[in-house]
């Protein structure tokens, strides 16, 4: 036994094993004993053998060819997924080995270890892929670890470890285990992926919120009305105007002599000029002027038929009457105002109509605030528009005549200066009025918040608030609001949809799809529109872009066309978004940059960069500009910007 620790065996010296053993055995003479010798050297000599073997797999490891698909790796719901597969030539990898192979994912904010697999020989039991030693074979690869931020410069690399065994040790978690419980060589380490595509993590999540019913009347205090309605563009009165016809707008205004003569001279009027949300606004609010002159003018001529009417009653003597009609008109209050694009009108008119894009159109109305193009926007929505123009539009072209006795109701500007001044002169239903008509989301959340703390029980003080504080990008104030309004109105389909968006962010896209679902069947159509952006951040592409049948000049649907590789449709479509913003620019450079076209690639990287700086660090580690990263031009761009 001591000649076989210190012979051939050990120096690997080149001799034969076969002649060892009969010298050896030539030595002992009994029986028992070259028995027992033979058979201890024997498997001494299968060992060496197959350490031989391994060493030799180790040495020619490059063999192997490893594939990403895709390369490199990508973001995929959220997670960085990694695929790929290896290649394994013939008369490579030997019948008593296994190969332990474990990638590593390694970024700056640390090194992730994903799950192992084993790659076995012919002769080796347990679990595994065999790879056949005359003919070869493949290997699979598929595991995914959560995304992070930061991840974008991630590598995958793996260094297998490779064992002699006769069963596949799997209860090893980590390479060291093997080697060191079965003196397993490490081989080389292998580049799998160099950067992680992140392009499906750019989707607009933001969606349709939903905002609790008004139940706020503006005629409350109103005893009449009338309104005079105006051809496009024009403050002439025309009382054979189709809208002055169907309403029979003549007559309202005639008929404000009765409610006068029975109820006394009112304490309030109010005349109004709007035009509608199309064309110029500065003409707009000239037209609008236009029209509550107008108005005011039959005002003063069916007052000065009510004030005779009234002498009359009273026997006021002529020379008197003049002095009568001046000191009665004293005791009322009348303000002529021109209101410019009826925006708020247009929104509850949009709202309670049947038009499909509906919600997509209010939508445009709340968040742009530049008004050339919100109405450009509006007007992308091409089988819309028309609609918008037969059935929304001719309503407020118009001037209205407002007679208020008591409770006289505030102009919307100066329900805003109370709701901001002193909310607690409003009512709740004032409150939420004034929180409606404002744009700005900030004073909006103030509103709704201020609601919530002195109207606790009213539910839509809380869904607006939680609503709200979800567009704004604060989650833990939209989840506090939003569980309130559950606990309220547990089944209302505006706080279910609006839960299924704050799970939608919050990545939690089973739940997301559960409130989405049940907001839709409880009424919801915001419902609908969120579901699309859940498609998306599910990765399905196609399904999304189905649902989107009919949209245009559209983000989202730019993204789907892009993910599903309809490259030049995707340029199309951000062509025609009339906001071109830092993200739409962005979106098009990647897409410019896929079909290898360098001159637009550039052109709209550097847009975006000089748009949002932000652009400028993302496109300095974007796969998706990879085969750029050592261009000039695309370098000028990452420095001067």
């Amino acid at each position: 036994m001591q000649i076989v620790r210190e012979g051939p065996f050990r120096a690997q010296n080149g001799f034969n094993g076969m002649i060892l053993i009969n010298l050896l055995m030539n030595k002992y003479n009994n029986i028992k004993m070259r028995k027992a010798l033979f058979t201890l050297l024997l498997a001494s000599l299968v060992v060496l053998t197959g350490c031989s073997g391994l060493s030799k797999m180790k040495s020619n490891s490059k063999k192997i060819r490893y594939q990403a698909i895709p390369d490199p790796v990508e973001v995929r719901d959220d997670k960085v997924v990694v695929n790929f597969t290896a290649s394994v030539p013939a008369k490579y990898f030997k019948k008593g080995v296994a190969l332990f192979v474990q990638p590593v994912f390694t970024w700056e904010g640390g090194t992730t270890a994903l799950d192992p697999i084993t790659v076995k020989g012919e002769s080796v039991s347990g679990p595994g892929t065999t790879i056949n030693y005359s003919t070869g074979g493949r290997f699979t690869y598929n595991d995914a670890l959560d995304y992070k931020p930061g991840m974008e410069t991630g590598k995958v690399t793996l260094a297998p470890v490779g064992y002699k065994t006769a069963t596949v040790d799997d209860e090893a978690l980590f390479a060291d285990e093997i080697v060191e419980n079965h003196k397993g060589k490490v081989f080389p380490t292998v580049l799998i992926s160099d950067g992680v595509n992140v392009t499906s993590e750019w989707i607009d999540i933001r969606g349709n919120i939903s905002i609790a019913p008004l139940n706020y009347n503006k005629k409350q205090g109103v005893v009449e009305t009338a309104d005079i309605y105006f051809p496009n563009g024009t403050s002439i009165l025309d009382w054979n105007h189709e809208m002055n016809v169907r309403f029979d707008a003549r007559y309202t205004v005639e008929d404000l002599k009765r409610v006068m003569l029975e109820n006394g001279l009112p304490k309030q009027i109010t005349i109004t000029g709007w035009a509608s949300p199309e064309g110029e606004e500065t003409a707009n609010v000239g037209v609008s002027k236009n029209r509550a002159d107008i108005a005011t003018n039959e005002l003063r001529r069916v007052l000065d038929d009510v004030l005779n009417v009234m002498a009359k009653r009273a026997k006021v003597k002529p020379q008197d009457l003049e002095y009568y009609k001046h000191s009665q008109l004293k005791k009322m209050v009348i303000t002529t105002r021109s209101a410019g694009e009826d925006w708020v009108h247009f929104v509850v008119m949009v709202e309670e109509s049947n038009i499909q894009d509906k919600h997509a159109i209010v939508n445009v109305v709340e968040t742009q605030q530049n008004l050339v193009k919100r109405e450009q926007m509006i007007k992308n929505y091409s089988e819309t528009y028309p609609q918008l123009e037969r059935d929304i539009f001719p309503n407020l072209r118009r001037a209205q005549i407002a007679l208020y006795y008591s409770e006289a109701r505030q102009t919307d500007v100066e329900l805003a200066k109370q709701a901001t001044l002193n909310p607690s002169k409003l009512s709740f239903d004032e409150l939420m009025y004034a929180a409606y008509i404002n744009y700005n989301y900030d004073t909006k959340m103030k509103y709704y918040k201020w609601a919530t703390e002195n109207h606790s029980a009213e539910w839509g003080a809380w869904n607006n608030a939680g609503a709200i504080a979800f567009y704004l990008g604060d989650y833990d104030e939209a989840e506090r609001y939003l569980k309130v309004a559950r606990d309220l109105n547990p089944h209302n389909p505006d706080v279910l949809n609006n839960t299924g968006l704050l799970c939608l962010a919050q990545k939690d896209y089973t739940l997301a799809k559960y409130y989405f679902e049940e907001a839709k069947r409880q009424g919801s159509s915001d419902a609908d529109a969120n579901i699309i952006i859940l498609n998306l951040k599910r990765g399905n592409y196609e399904d999304a872009q189905k649902l989107m049948k009919g949209t245009t000049c559209n983000y989202n649907l730019a993204f789907s066309q892009l993910m599903n590789d309809e490259t030049e449709a995707c340029i199309r479509t951000l062509n025609c978004c009339l906001d071109q913003n830092a993200e739409v620019n962005y979106l098009r450079a990647v897409a410019y940059s896929r079909l290898g076209d360098h001159e637009n690639c550039i052109k709209n990287l550097q847009e975006a960069v000089a748009q949002n700086y932000d652009y400028k660090r993302k496109a300095a580690v974007d796969t998706e500009f990879k085969q750029y990263w050592n261009d000039e031009d695309f370098k000028l761009v990452i420095k001067l910007y």
